[in-house]
């Protein structure tokens, strides 16, 4: 009896360690940072902050480093995956100016939710997740 009580103590553990794990990653990933000097909300993304900005069909991603300093976008680029109430948008950025621009097929409101994979000139690459 003491035996099947310390293994099913262990199984209770074992599958609960993960679901324990992945609520402190995303307890982790969930902090607020202000607003962007562009108006938009600001991600983590790998070594880079990115500034997702969306008016209507345009997408707008600005870089910053960690300390908030715009980054050169030259050599960037990005795919964002948006979703606006039930339709889901995968758009193609480019760098344009100081910023990776894209534009969907439809509006996407201000507050889009989705995730934004960032790859710069050297190949790393990063996602920026924005719920």
């Amino acid at each position: 009896m003491k035996r099947a009580m310390r293994c099913a103590a262990l199984a209770l553990t074992l599958f609960a360690a993960p679901a324990g794990a992945q609520q402190a990653h995303d307890g982790a990933h969930r902090h607020d940072h202000p607003p962007g000097p562009n108006g938009g909300r600001v991600e983590g993304a790998g070594p880079w902050h990115a500034e997702l900005v969306t008016r209507a069909e345009a997408v707008s991603v600005y870089l910053s480093d960690g300390a908030g300093k715009p980054l050169p976008v030259e050599g960037f680029k990005a795919i964002a995956i948006l979703k606006s109430g039930a339709k889901t948008a995968r758009i193609p950025l480019r760098a344009e100016g100081n910023r990776l621009s894209g534009k969907a097929d439809a509006a996407l409101g201000e507050l889009p939710t989705g995730a934004v994979r960032i790859t710069a000139p050297d190949g790393v690459t990063a996602n920026a997740r924005f719920d």
